[in-house]
């Protein structure tokens, strides 16, 4: 048999349902709570209706997680009659905690417990989660300590290991957070994702074409599973086209049938692209099947089954070493498990057959779930996802070393961002320590667990110019880009040093000095200072660039530099001072541009608002006013309004692009401020502007 290249040159097997909510795993799958018609009912006119979408809410709640997100609408239409009761709100809020917005989920646990402290049990421990999910760990552990305080002797018995995990990822989580990984993590886009659960990539060799398993809806008779109520796995395929993966389309009906009224999950690609594994199976089991692809008809074969993958247990996950003398898995086998799903291993014997599989102990394994195995190329490193070790929340992805023969090292969290308080799993690599994916129930996703893209960006150093590939095929504009340069006899280009330093004390400061092509808009040059704030980065032309520096507590420093009378004979020296992050701490936003008398921005702002993207995200707790400022030109109401809009426009690009709605405020001010006396065009010009202000950090 090929080797298969799907999560790092190897077979693994996704069956089933993977992940069902966190709501089943701590609270149960609750019936909706009552919500009293005497209660809810304000008045004879819209309460028909509203009381309709009410009962529609409940019918698609009690079905299940999979039916949450139609739930929550429904709710909605009813919180437009009544949003001041308190069981409804609380609905609301735990619908949007188990489905795609934990922002919005806090505004209606709130709300739902300003009304009524005791609406349920649970307020509590549903609020924290809320909490946990934002990474405001603080306040999810108090939440969850307040819970467990108010329960009585026989809730506490049940409850409290289950909370008390939570507050432990908690606090491995405000530890975590504060040392992120040097990593651009980029969504495959619509192409690939959907509102539904995408995941169980397989990749060929040269990661232009992917098959992978979706949980998306293919016809209004599409079945759904009894366990969770979302529809049966499928398997879609897509391929990388001019940079952008195509959107994807269900393989060919001959391979996995017309309906999709059983779970059909992907396994595998071989390299050469002939040969497709798929699993088949119910709830419970199934088996692995193989299709080989004939190019002189154009077509994959029927598959057929490999008996020899197939246990009476079920797997989650399978992966063969690259010898494939070993086999790993997960089992739910609960004979010999520590708890939960459980690694196991299978070595061959010397007649090709496999051994009885060996639990792989507890280094691995903990009380808790394991999911989604994969090997590195040279079998030496294990990659899964683990609910217990030092996870921060739901599944995060770890990494083990192979030390000797069955002995494996403690496994190692891979870090924030990478790992969130949500769910990231299925993790394979396919250039080592450079280029990875995996599945991620992100807050910025497009809904439930989306396929990302990870660049790892390796240690702070200079990056070496060069042509090569980039590894951003296939993915929206990314935070970072690399410009090839040309081959010449003399490189002709600048070499630009100097230093960065602490704007107060003059201390030096580790950071990441860009230049952008004004021009193309592209980021042309990359340094990262030293220990001492020394830097130094060429420059490809003699001309004026952009030049945007961050650094972690560090306000962004954003400016122009003029290049052009400079030899690249000679060294250019500059130096940079940066304003430390403090609350109260006010930045004027540079090269935001507007259409005439209106608030849509254009397309030249964008360079400067994806530095402010920049910024937040290496102050993940930072929170900025967005502020609008016009000059005197026009009545003091439509100034206040016009750059009401305008600061409010700039704060939905920021949402657009990840930032997280209540990080951000928006005010107009109008001519409130101006900067400059109003009394010529250029100082008026000065006084039309976007800033921010530091509310929180």
């Amino acid at each position: 048999m090929r080797r298969i290249k799907t999560m790092s040159t190897m077979l693994r097997i996704l069956v089933t349902t993977i992940i069902l909510s966190f709501v089943i795993q701590v609270n149960g799958q609750q019936p909706p709570l009552r919500i009293k018609k005497k209660d809810f009912k304000k008045t004879e006119y819209g309460f028909k209706e509203a009381w309709f979408s009410v009962r529609d809410g409940n019918r698609y709640y009690a079905a299940g997680p999979g039916s949450f997100r139609e739930a929550r609408e429904h709710y909605l239409e009813a919180y437009k009659y009544n949003p001041v009761n308190a069981e409804l709100n609380y609905m609301i809020g735990k619908c949007y905690l188990f489905t795609d917005n934990k922002f919005e989920s806090i505004k209606y646990i709130k709300k739902a417990f300003q009304l009524k402290p005791d609406v349920n049990f649970d307020i509590r421990l549903l609020l924290g989660m809320a909490y946990h999910q934002v990474n405001e760990f603080d306040n999810a552990i108090e939440e969850y300590n307040l819970f467990l305080k108010g329960l009585s002797p026989k809730l506490l018995e049940r409850y409290r290991e289950k909370v008390n995990m939570l507050i432990r990822q908690c606090k491995h989580g405000r530890d975590i957070v504060l040392e992120p990984k040097r990593v651009v993590i980029n969504n495959l886009g619509e192409g690939v994702n959907s509102v539904y659960d995408e995941y169980s990539v397989a990749m060929d060799a040269d990661e232009t074409e992917m098959y992978f398993t979706s949980r998306r809806q293919l016809t209004e008779k599409s079945k759904r599973s009894v366990i969770d109520d979302k529809f049966y796995e499928d398997i879609y395929h897509s391929t990388l086209n001019n940079g952008k993966w195509t959107m994807a389309e269900r393989i060919s009906s001959k391979l996995i049938g017309k309906k999709n009224n059983t779970h059909m999950a992907v396994v595998g690609l071989s390299p050469d692209k002939t040969k497709l594994y798929i699993y088949k199976g119910g709830e419970n089991n199934g088996d692995i099947y193989v299709s080989e692809y004939k190019a002189e008809k154009l077509k994959w074969t029927t598959p057929k089954p490999i008996k020899k993958f197939n246990s009476r247990h079920r797997e989650t996950s399978i992966c063969i070493s690259s010898d494939e003398s070993r086999l790993y898995f997960i089992s739910s086998n609960e004979k010999d498990s520590y708890g939960g799903t459980d690694f196991y291993f299978s070595e061959k014997n010397l007649k090709g057959k496999w051994n009885k599989p060996q639990n792989i102990g507890n280094t691995i394994n903990t009380f808790y779930d394991e999911v989604g195995v994969s090997l590195s190329d040279n079998d030496s490193v294990l990659f899964f996802s683990s609910m217990g070790h030092n996870s921060i929340g739901g599944f995060d992805v770890f990494r083990s070393e192979l030390q000797d023969v069955n002995l494996w090292s403690k496994p190692e969290n891979l870090g924030y961002p990478v790992n969130t308080p949500s769910d990231d799993v299925f993790y394979f690599e396919t250039e080592a320590d450079k280029i990875a994916y995996y599945s991620s129930n992100r807050e910025s996703g497009i809904g439930g667990l989306d396929i990302y893209k990870l660049i790892y960006l390796g240690s702070e150093k200079q990056m070496a110019m060069g042509t090569f590939r980039s590894p951003f095929s296939g993915l929206a504009p990314a935070s970072i880009y690399f410009s090839p340069s040309a081959l010449l006899d003399i490189d002709t280009r600048l070499t630009m040093r100097g230093f960065l330093t602490d704007s107060e004390n003059k201390d030096p400061i580790v950071g990441k000095v860009e230049l952008i092509d004004q021009e193309s808009d592209e980021i042309v040059a990359i340094a990262i200072s030293d220990s001492t704030g020394n830097y130094e980065i060429k420059v490809p032309q003699a001309k004026q660039y952009g030049i945007d520096i961050n650094a972690k507590g560090y306000l962004m420093y954003l400016d122009v530099i003029d290049l052009s009378q400079e030899s690249y004979e000679e060294v250019v020296i500059r130096n940079f001072e940066l304003d430390r992050v403090e609350i109260g701490a006010k930045m004027i936003l540079k090269n935001i541009y507007f259409e005439t008398g209106k608030s849509e921005l254009k397309e030249e702002s964008y360079q400067t608002l994806n530095s402010v993207v920049k910024l937040m995200q290496n102050n993940p707790t930072l929170v900025l006013e967005i502020s609008g400022h016009t000059d005197n030109v026009g009545s003091k109401r439509y100034n206040e309004n016009l750059s009401r809009a305008r600061a409010k426009a700039c704060v939905d690009y920021l949402i657009g692009q990840g930032i997280t709605e209540n990080r951000l405020q928006f005010k107009g001010y109008g001519f409130q401020f101006s900067i400059f006396p109003n009394d010529n065009a250029e100082n008026r010009a000065k006084n039309r502007r976007v800033a921010f202000k530091i509310i929180s950090k």
